[in-house]
């Protein structure tokens, strides 16, 4: 066999084998790619799942006024401040300041935390106030202090006979929640945080809400809490796409609020150098074996053809 069609035959064959073999591994790479966006899509879900279960149970434990007082409208005007000001005497880092509002809003007793602060908020006349009110279900709002933690201002009414007898209302840090979020993002491999129904930050494990208290959630994240919202999905995880570039963003409601657990990464920081690693392996091997698969073909050839016969009777 001449020379230069002996590496002719072999470089054929081999491209015969190598190009499907390089369309298929390149459909490998990208769906294994989908494949770990998708695990980490799920992984995010199962985070903020979690995540929104903690802090429900917490807001349950520590800011529910009624659960936290203990007793009911039946025990009267004394039981109950007694048992106000008890709570800000054990717990001043939750409980600032609280309050016992009569069935009409009149302002019965007030307890704060720190008495060298002079309280301005009325709690009176307070939305939350006004709220609870109208549906005789707790009420508040979040308050961001320029130089403070965030605060829930909180209003709710104690039963009796179906009526309001009394109002409990106050003004609750923020602080130990914010923690806990902040805590639970230490793993993120994004951003993890907790928003208040209006999309501000209330907390978030790169602490930009406590350099910027008030601030609005990324554009990202209210993109998916829109979705979520229209839906009526109490969860909700999915790529976005915003401006140019790709993210993975998870949102999961707290049950019993209007707030979300959300945690947000861009997809190009997909932790996954291992397994890049793995199938970039695999495909190498698999060239190399192409070039095997030619050298052995062209051996083949020669036998089966009898190449190697006509040489002999050529010369």
């Amino acid at each position: 066999m001449n020379q230069n069609n002996k590496y002719k035959f072999t470089f054929t064959v081999t491209g015969l084998f190598l190009i499907p073999f390089l369309i298929l591994s390149m459909h490998f790479v990208r769906g294994e790619a989908e494949i770990r966006r998708n695990d980490t899509l799920r992984y995010l879900e199962l985070r903020t799942l979690t995540g929104a279960g903690i802090i429900s149970d917490v807001l349950s434990l520590n800011y529910n006024l009624s659960r936290a007082a203990g007793t009911g409208a039946s025990a009267g005007t004394a039981a109950l401040k007694t048992r106000l000001a008890g709570l800000v005497r054990e717990n001043p880092f939750i409980y600032s300041e609280l309050s016992l509002l009569g069935p009409s809003g009149g302002e019965l007793a007030r307890y704060a935390a720190d008495r060298s602060v002079k309280t301005r908020l009325s709690y009176s006349g307070s939305p939350s106030l006004a709220e609870a009110r109208r549906t005789l279900a707790p009420a508040g709002a979040v308050e961001y202090g320029e130089y403070t933690p965030p605060a829930l201002v909180l209003a709710e009414p104690l039963l009796k006979n179906g009526a309001p007898a009394y109002y409990l209302a106050g003004r609750l840090s923020l602080a130990y929640l914010g923690e806990i979020v902040r805590m639970m993002g230490r793993n993120s491999y994004g951003n993890l945080g907790l928003v208040d129904m209006g999309g501000q930050v209330i907390a978030d494990s790169m602490s930009a809400s406590i350099m910027r208290p008030g601030l609005k959630a990324p554009a990202e994240v209210m993109k998916l809490l829109a979705l979520a919202s229209a839906r009526e999905l109490q969860n909700f995880s999915s790529e976005v796409y915003f401006r140019g570039r790709t993210y993975l963003v998870s949102v999961s409601n707290v049950a019993g609020s209007g707030w979300w657990i959300y945690e947000v990464m861009d997809a190009a920081d997909l932790p996954a150098r291992k397994v890049s690693y793995r199938a970039w392996r695999v495909i190498l091997a698999g060239v190399a074996l192409m070039f095997i698969f030619g050298v052995v073909a062209l051996k083949l050839a020669r036998y089966w053809l009898g190449g190697d016969g006509a040489e002999e009777a050529g010369r």
